[in-house]
């Protein structure tokens, strides 16, 4: 904390969330709009609670199908990473604290990819109505994985010694403690990454029709995953209010979730499409049933699958995964090691800083995905496009990826070279996840270590968790002091305050640096009173004038935290109330000639990432 006379500092959060404004805002890009007021609409409201986030529940998807079996491996080899960087952060030698507050309490659990084949019995897909049906650990819990339980399948030596063949070995999910508690010893690490490996290497024998993204919806949305009192579901307790969630799809495949309408939801009309898994049907794209899944055009009548949005729709963060976390959807995390390349297209950031992956390359811009990248490793041709079918070989599509420093293949024989094909869809809720979240992250399964990839997802984390920062600078513009001299600077932000309920706007006193504002409702019938703060306006790197109070942002150096130069803090005075949460909001606003001043949408993200809307969540 700045230790600067006469300002109480209170730290908020970054986790925040680059987010889109809702399609209803689309109409509005061609015309003017007025100067920012405190009436902004955002598209999305982000509330925080007081209390420090601590914990966090990984749900990891591991695909196994019969070519997975040495990723599943260099997951297991790797997971100490995401371990050790949680729960043993490492220290800053300028400040000998840690860079990030260690995880406290871990819950990891796994599912696999196996949905079955609903109506057709298809070989490899052991049970046709549900497969593993999104339970986690499916190895006591999965009615197709019973079948080819992981001591019959896998290699000699892939799993500890501390495992054993009896599937009720471990419960549902695992639980590691970083620290002792009410008479509960810490977990001890290396136990934990072994029994993390019993349950994680699934082995091989699951469905060759995978359905990734739709065994996680089936495993978090469709059951009840949460830790509340009386719930009875088979995945209950896994999912806490106070945790962060991420969700870490490994698998080499494209993403096969079917629809399949007794799980619809409510209210959203569904056609069922799991006539994709007969052989004999002639209403799909290809008579090569796993060929449907990469040949059809994206939202055509040969289209089997899910609409995206069903799993992160950015007007509805009450939908999808991110329903998980009411009016916290940045609590979300979801990453995926999958069929990319090993080397991903990249962009400059508009800060020219740093940079990231660039999806309109990698998918393409086209809807019907036939501009995606393309082009030639180390290891041969390389294809994210949609239909791209092999010239070499007549029962697949261009890989994404070819094992990283393998030769060459002549072949399209498997034990020649390990290819992984096209995970497009997955990388479509990883793009919406980085774009509205900054919570999205991607890797080739084809790489030889995913440590790079389990570290990335750590961060991600740990930016949700640490909240000492703004995870991107706010646009500034010039404006007067409060005494009338220059220099001084403004962001296009507003500040509300969500007072506890109960609580009237009389606690908005100009005393406090506040204005009422408009009720936020929490649920559709639990409105709260809220504050407006005001801005306090100051000159780059200084204090804040006496009798000023509210918000300001800040562009110095905190003692604490060195390597963060940008938050927003309160003045003495301009102290939230305790109980209440606060939620910051910023658009940016472009010039366009001729128009004058034209708040973009958030939804041009694609096409022009440096106008965005800014929604900060803080913890107070």
């Amino acid at each position: 904390m700045h230790e600067r006379s006469g300002i109480f500092r209170t730290r908020l959060v970054g986790m925040a969330a680059v987010l889109g404004l809702g399609a209803g805002m689309f109409g509005c890009l061609d015309r003017p709009v007025a100067k920012t007021t405190p009436n902004l609409q955002s598209g999305v409201r982000i509330p925080v609670v007081n209390d420090a986030i601590e914990n966090v529940d990984v749900l990891f998807e591991v695909d196994n199908s019969n070519s997975m079996a040495e990723n599943q491996a260099n997951l297991a080899r790797n997971f100490n990473t995401l371990i050790d960087q949680l729960v043993n952060p490492p220290v800053n030698p300028m400040t000998m604290r840690p860079d990030h507050p260690p995880v406290k309490s871990l819950h990891v659990g796994i599912i696999s990819s196996d949905l079955g084949t609903p109506g057709s019995v298809v070989p490899s897909c052991a049970n046709s109505d549900t497969g593993d049906d999104g339970l986690l650990n499916p190895i006591k819990s999965g009615l197709a994985i019973r079948t080819h339980q992981p001591w019959t399948t896998a290699p000699p030596g892939r799993r500890p010694m501390r495992c054993t063949n009896d599937p009720n070995q471990y419960p549902s999910f695992l639980t590691f403690t970083s620290v002792a508690t009410g008479g509960t010893p810490a977990t001890n690490a290396t136990e934990f990454r072994d029994d993390f490996v019993c349950n994680a290497y699934l082995s091989t024998g699951g469905c060759g029709l995978e359905q990734q993204l739709e065994s996680a919806y089936r495993a978090l949305v469709v059951r009840n995953p949460r830790a509340v009192p009386g719930n009875t579901d088979a995945n209950a307790g896994f999912v806490r209010d106070n945790a962060v969630l991420a969700i870490v799809m490994v698998t080499d495949e494209e993403d096969g979730s079917v629809r399949d309408c007794r799980f619809a939801e409510a209210g959203v009309p569904c056609t069922d499409a799991v006539g994709v898994f007969d052989v004999l049907s002639p209403d799909w794209s290809s008579s090569d049933l796993n060929l449907r899944f990469y040949m059809y055009t994206p939202g055509s009548r040969q289209d089997p699958t899910w609409p995206i949005d069903r799993y992160i729709d950015p007007a509805r963060p009450n939908r999808g995964f991110t329903s998980l976390k009411p009016g916290r959807p940045d609590l979300v995390v979801f990453s995926a090691i999958a069929g990319v390349p090993l080397n991903l297209p990249m962009r400059a950031l508009p800060s020219g800083t740093s940079m990231e992956v660039d999806y309109d390359a990698l998918l393409g811009r086209m809807p019907d995905g036939s501009d995606g990248y393309t082009g030639a490793s180390a290891e041969g041709p390389i294809s994210m496009r949609q239909r791209n079918m092999d010239p070499m070989c007549s029962t697949r599509v261009v890989p994404a990826c070819r094992r990283e420093g393998s030769a060459p293949a002549t072949t399209c024989d498997s034990a020649a070279q390990y290819t992984a094909a096209p995970s497009r869809r997955i990388v479509e809720v990883v793009r919406r996840f980085a774009n509205g979240y900054n919570n999205g992250t991607l890797h080739s399964v084809c790489a030889n270590d995913y440590t790079p990839a389990l570290t990335q997802i750590v961060e991600r984390i740990q930016e949700r968790i640490s909240g000492r920062c703004l995870p991107r600078a706010l646009e500034v513009e010039p404006a007067r002091c409060a005494d009338g001299s220059s220099g001084c600077q403004r962001v296009n932000c507003i500040v509300r305050e969500i007072l506890p309920a109960g609580m009237s706007t009389s606690v908005c006193t100009a005393a406090r640096g506040r204005t009422p504002g408009e009720r936020y409702f929490v649920t559709p019938t639990a409105p709260r009173d809220t504050c407006i703060v005001n801005q306090v306006l100051v000159t780059p790197g200084g204090d804040p004038p006496a009798g000023q109070e509210g918000f300001l942002y800040d562009t110095r150096r905190s003692a604490s935290a060195p390597d963060c130069a940008r938050h927003i803090e309160f003045t003495a005075g301009g102290s939230p109330v305790s109980g209440s949460t606060a939620i910051i909001e910023c658009v940016r606003v472009t010039r366009v000639r001729g128009w004058g001043e034209r708040a973009d949408s958030g939804a041009q993200l694609a096409l022009r990432s440096e106008h965005i809307l800014h929604a900060h969540a803080l913890r107070i």
